[in-house]
């Protein structure tokens, strides 16, 4: 509990007022000690201990009263959860806003999101009791902070809007422990709202006990979450992949897979009318679905014959949460898939060669090359898709056309070599070779999205039936761990970047190292899924996740829908939308881990602010009850309960009195009667 006027509570000690009232009345009048009335004296001696009790009582009442005033007039706040308020205001409140997609489930009737219900909350609470504090806004989907001047605007900032952006909590509370040390914030609350998506907090990741030693460091700080869990009543969800162009014997026709996944109650089928717009015109198809997810691979568009390139839009209908109900795409002449496979190892290099080379959807052609790592300058950097690295980590100018390579949008993979590599690249760095004496598998690893995504099907990969005998340590900054062994040591890390993507494996597909080749699924859909994403950053139909491209890249663009028109030039590269630049279309769509489910567990968020000042506090969208309001009129309440105990009280004690006066008059004057008979005799 806090309070709006903190200096009211400096008349505290006016509590004790009434008994020094008492004390004073005590001393007022003389006590004179008169024979006859003895025995009323006595007679009161039998009720004192009632009459004490009740003059005590009396005296608290009087106490509670006046304390009850002292603190309605502090205006006291308190919140729906105790201990929100506790402390006082602080110097800087933090806000480290999740902006990503899955904030936007509403609740049906106030058509609140997660992210407004959090917004509106957090505005109402530092207007009451914020004070003087600095407010500064971090958001998922910027990478710069803002201050606020007023609370007030915060729900209407553009940096607080929604997005079709995924979001990275890690980097979050790491930029938030960065300004703390930077500007010396004093006493510093630091508040999350998020919805505690799995995909979005990376609880597995090598970052947090990193961010927990940076946070743990700062005095005066703490962290309020304040989280939003819950899985919507009903929800749908449209993705499409493989979009591309196919010549038939009876025609043109648009192939495309699609995907609905389904939360809340799955338990009845249910009828999902699909509405298909390409270059303007619509269909629908209309689908009967069952349990939690829906797929139709190949499925088949006739077009125009003259339609080379082009776009379209699958749409559902109106569910909890809209912002996942649309899935754009763009289609034109598919590009080769090529990849490079720079090794000093040929027989390893020629497995990695025939995974990449051979494509999974004959419509693409796919081309793979091997090279030593000593003639990367025959490397033709425009058209490759993808690297493939199984040698000691380059320095130098190599490692900078790699780093080019990723920033336009391409992917390396990486595999240990076997020889020496002191170079670190991407923020990892190669360690010492380590043999099991009996071969280990892998402990866990990561379904919902990434290289070992399940299968289209729902089913996940046979990751699980792979042994490994020999693997690599691996040390990295700010990777994610997307798969591990028994133990705990990595097995797959995506390693950060801008915008295309990096993964290390620390085995690779020997037969002394493991069993990748015996059981070749997971490794040819690995390399598959890491080529299918470079090659998405080439070609003139490129599909491209909201969020991994700078704002002055897409302000130039043109939209090529109603849709893509009405969202602000300044927001293009956070939100879905279908672009044009020049001879190339782009599709922004939500990355595929918003589609996920999975939040964290109590027990993994409790270890991941151990030791931490931390509290969770739980809402739900469209909650109208308060973080803290003004609980005045409840202390307003209590004076007066308190009046009128007193009033009570009082009562029988003045008929005590009463009584006990007139007995005493009355004696009194039968004893001025018998003297004045005596006078007179």
């Amino acid at each position: 509990m806090t309070f709006l006027q903190p200096f009211i509570l400096l008349a505290l000690p006016l509590i004790g007022l009434p008994i020094l009232i008492h004390l004073v009345n005590q001393n007022r009048h003389r006590t004179v000690h008169w024979g006859a009335t003895m025995f009323l004296i006595q007679a009161r001696r039998m009720a004192r201990g009632m009459a004490r009790l009740r003059y005590w009582l009396i005296m608290l009442a009087r106490m509670l009263a006046m304390a009850g005033l002292i603190f309605a007039v502090s205006r006291p706040m308190a919140g729906g959860w105790l201990g929100v308020t506790a402390g006082g205001s602080p110097e800087t409140t933090l806000i480290l806003l999740d902006r990503s997609l899955s904030m936007e489930t509403h609740h049906r009737q106030t058509r609140l999101s997660k992210r407004q219900t959090a917004l509106n909350k957090l505005s109402e609470l530092i207007d009451n009791i914020g004070g003087n504090t600095q407010l500064v806004l971090f958001d998922s989907a910027g990478s710069e902070h803002l201050t606020i001047q007023s609370a007030s605007d915060l729900p209407d900032l553009p940096q607080a809007g929604p997005t079709a952006t995924t979001a990275d909590l890690p980097d979050l509370l790491r930029r938030a422990s960065e300004y703390i040390n930077a500007n010396q914030t004093g006493r510093t609350d630091v508040w999350i709202c998020s919805d505690l998506q799995k995909s979005d907090w990376d609880p597995s990741g090598g970052r947090w006990e990193s961010v927990r030693r940076q946070l743990s460091r700062h005095e005066g700080v703490r962290i309020y979450l304040l989280a939003y869990p819950q899985e919507p009543r009903s929800n749908l969800a449209v993705r499409a992949s493989g979009v591309h162009r196919r010549v038939t014997s009876e025609g043109v026709e648009l192939l495309m897979d699609l995907k609905i996944t389904r939360t809340g109650d799955t338990s009845q089928p249910v009828d999902v009318p699909i509405g298909i717009v390409i270059d303007g015109a619509r269909s629908t198809l209309s689908v009967s679905m069952a349990g939690s997810d829906f797929s139709r691979n190949g499925h088949a568009i006739p077009i125009d014959q003259e339609s080379v390139a082009g776009w379209g839009r699958i749409e559902l209908p109106d569910d909890d949460n809209p912002a996942d109900n649309i899935f754009r795409f763009v289609y034109a002449e598919p590009p080769a898939r090529q990849t490079v496979v720079v090794s000093d190892t040929p027989a390893v290099a020629e497995y990695q060669r025939l995974a990449a080379g051979t494509s999974s959807d004959r419509s693409q052609m796919a081309e793979a090359m091997v090279i030593a790592a000593d003639a990367v300058d025959s490397i033709d950097w425009d058209h490759t898709s993808m690297i493939i690295w199984h040698a000691g980590l380059p320095f130098g100018s190599t490692a900078l056309q790699l780093q080019e390579f990723v920033e336009s949008g391409r992917t390396i993979l990486f595999f240990p070599p076997d020889g020496p590599s002191d170079n670190a690249l991407f923020g990892c760095s190669w360690g010492d070779w380590q043999t099991a004496d009996q071969p280990v598998k892998a402990g866990r690893w990561r379904t919902e999205s990434d290289l070992l995504a399940n299968a289209r099907s729902g089913a996940p990969l046979p990751v699980g039936d792979l042994d490994f005998s020999s693997w690599r340590s691996l040390t990295t900054e700010q990777g994610s761990v997307l798969a591990s062994l028994d133990g705990g040591a990595p097995l797959l890390v995506r390693a950060w970047s801008d915008h295309g993507a990096v993964w290390f494996c620390t085995s690779t597909p020997s037969d002394q190292h493991s069993t990748m080749i015996d059981n070749g699924i997971v490794f040819y859909v690995m390399i598959q899924r890491a080529l299918a994403r470079g090659t998405a950053a080439l070609g003139n139909a490129q599909q491209v996740d909201s969020g991994t491209l700078p704002i002055d890249v897409v302000t130039s663009w043109a939209p090529l829908d109603d849709l893509s028109r009405h969202v602000l030039v300044s927001s293009r590269s956070h939100q879905a939308g279908l672009y044009r630049d020049e001879d190339v279309r782009f599709a922004l769509n939500r990355p595929v881990s918003e589609d996920s489910p999975l939040v964290v567990g109590d027990e993994v968020l409790a270890s991941l602010f151990d030791g931490l000042d931390f509290m969770r506090l739980d809402d739900t969208a469209g909650s109208t009850q308060s973080l803290a309001s003004e609980v005045w009129r409840i202390f307003l309440m209590f004076m007066i309960l308190a009046l009128l105990a007193e009033a009570l009280l009082c009562v029988p004690e003045r008929r005590v009195v009463s009584t006990e006066s007139a007995a005493i008059s009355g004696f009194a004057d039968r004893e001025r009667t018998t003297e004045s008979v005596g006078a007179a005799s």
